[in-house]
């Protein structure tokens, strides 16, 4: 099912409720949510994704692994639309750039922004609040970074 589909067609479930424990938790599920835009994580999605968290002092101390684990087990549940509807409130304004900027790397690692990507991004972007020109400008600057970087499987 592409995500175009999950867009129009949300995953509900009544007997769970996925509440964020706190803003790295909700870092970690906006950017699951980004992994998740073609459907699947690889071991090297969550690898990469990691080292990128773990390099952020805010990080310092928390064991990302929870987070994950957490996530992942909402995501199921709950899918990757609903989980950024439930993460994005949470995140604090002056972070919301940087977040924004961590989700785009995610899904251009391989240099390429496919459909399903590009409706996760918009739609994180529109809940971050990130103005159109800021998206622009984070896509290019990263695309140019990411140029000719080879896919790791």
């Amino acid at each position: 099912m592409s995500l175009y589909n999950r867009f129009s067609e949300r995953k509900e479930s009544n007997d769970f409720q996925y509440q964020v424990g706190n803003s790295n938790e909700a870092w970690v599920a906006l950017l699951y949510a980004c992994m998740l835009a073609d459907g699947k994580v690889s071991d090297v999605e969550i690898d990469a994704l990691t080292t990128m968290l773990v390099l952020k002092e805010r990080f310092d101390g928390d064991d990302i692994a929870v987070y994950f684990e957490k996530v992942a087990d909402a995501a199921e549940m709950i899918g990757p639309v609903n989980l950024v509807d439930v993460a994005a409130p949470v995140i604090e304004t002056p972070a919301k750039a940087t977040l924004f900027a961590m989700a785009v790397d995610v899904v251009l690692a391989d240099g390429v922004l496919e459909d399903d990507e590009k409706l996760m991004i918009a739609y994180i972007a529109e809940k971050l609040d990130i103005t159109q020109t800021k998206v622009q400008r984070i896509i290019e600057v990263i695309m140019i970074r990411n140029a000719g970087n080879k896919m790791i499987v």
